[in-house]
């Protein structure tokens, strides 16, 4: 970390670090358990769900970082473009590609009567 970045910016870092970190840890959880313990009932989660989260598992990693600071945590994409060190036009090129992707994923994923014309 630079010495010259704000504590905020020290603190949204860490979020995503451990928001990353959950959601692999929860990838881990989800593959076959051991059949030696009593399976246990799980909720599934909504088609919705599914078709979102394997959208945005397929975009790069600095657009992922560019939508959870925008979208989760409110930045603008000024503040965005000095958290990340690239210029403000990067951002929103990358917001705009991840929009398109994820319209375009979303559509071929969704089940009809979901889908948005």
């Amino acid at each position: 970390m630079r010495t010259d970045q704000s504590p905020d910016s020290w603190v949204r870092t860490t979020a995503y670090r451990l928001a990353v970190s959950r959601w692999r840890r929860r990838r881990l959880d989800n593959r076959a358990s051991d059949r030696s313990l009593p399976s246990t009932a799980t909720r599934q989660p909504s088609p919705d769900r599914v078709a979102v989260e394997a959208a945005l598992a397929q975009l790069p990693a600095d657009q992922r970082r560019a939508i959870v600071l925008y979208h989760f945590a409110a930045l603008s994409v000024r503040d965005i473009a000095l958290e990340t060190g690239v210029p403000t036009g990067t951002v929103k090129a990358r917001l705009s590609r991840f929009r398109a992707t994820l319209s375009t994923l979303l559509t071929d994923r969704l089940p009809e009567e979901t889908r948005h014309v």
